[in-house]
């Protein structure tokens, strides 16, 4: 069964992915060139219903992914916008899945990251809302934690601005100082090893760099190879 509050939050991005879609559907999105504004909410639609429906098999990966944009091809916004608010009411009452959690997690943190490249683009002066922005930042950092203990990274503490701070491993002596934003992003996928590298490290961040991201926002890319390779400039908060 769905954590509630992760439900509610999921069915508020939503509703605001949909109405920024709305004022201008075939908007480009740099973040994912391949896509129009209506083809990223015929992904973030696909992913609700692919959970529904139990179709998971290559979950995250490039296939998957343009198998479900490619589904929804011949539907328009309203269409959608009511399939995708079907799919979440299905997701609700989805159990837990082995090795996986909560699906509304996996889909609100997909949604989460859609909707900040969308408003990039179509809303640039505003952000996600703050409890919102928080609980995805949580989950994307929980599984970069968990692929950095796996690989042996040196341990590390992330310091967020007018926030907690992150730990991964014992007795870190490297330090990054980051806004609770820059550190979604950089999370799902959205700034280069560049950009990376310009933050506020203690220390050489280059092991970071090395040993990646992991899970489903690589498309199964590792290593380095996980971090885009162009920069990507947008507001940043």
């Amino acid at each position: 069964m769905a954590d509630a509050q992760v439900l509610q939050l999921y069915q508020g991005v939503s509703s605001r992915l949909i109405e920024l879609v709305r004022t201008d559907p075939a908007a480009g999105v740099p973040s994912c060139p391949e896509w129009c504004a209506l083809d990223l909410l015929r992904h973030v639609c696909a992913v609700a219903e692919d959970w529904a429906e139990g179709r998971l098999t290559g979950y995250g990966t490039r296939k998957w992914t343009d198998e479900g944009v490619k589904r929804l091809s011949h539907l328009e916004l309203d269409q959608i916008a009511d399939l995708w608010r079907r799919a979440i009411t299905q997701m609700a009452d989805l159990p837990d899945q082995v090795d996986m959690g909560d699906p509304v997690r996996f889909a609100f943190g997909d949604a989460a990251v859609h909707e900040a490249d969308l408003r990039a683009v179509l809303a640039p002066e505003t952000m996600l809302p703050q409890d919102a922005l928080t609980v995805a930042t949580k989950g994307s950092f929980a599984v970069w934690r968990q692929h950095l203990t796996q690989k042996n990274a040196p341990p590390l503490v992330v310091e967020l601005r007018n926030g907690p701070k992150l730990q991964i491993g014992e007795d870190p002596q490297v330090t990054l100082r980051i806004s609770e934003y820059e550190l979604f992003r950089m999370l799902n996928g959205r700034r280069s090893a560049a950009q990376i590298t310009s933050y506020q490290w203690s220390s050489d961040p280059e092991p970071y760099l090395d040993i990646g991201l992991g899970g489903p926002v690589t498309g199964g890319a590792r290593g380095r190879a996980s971090w885009p390779k162009e920069s990507l400039v947008e507001p940043t908060f």
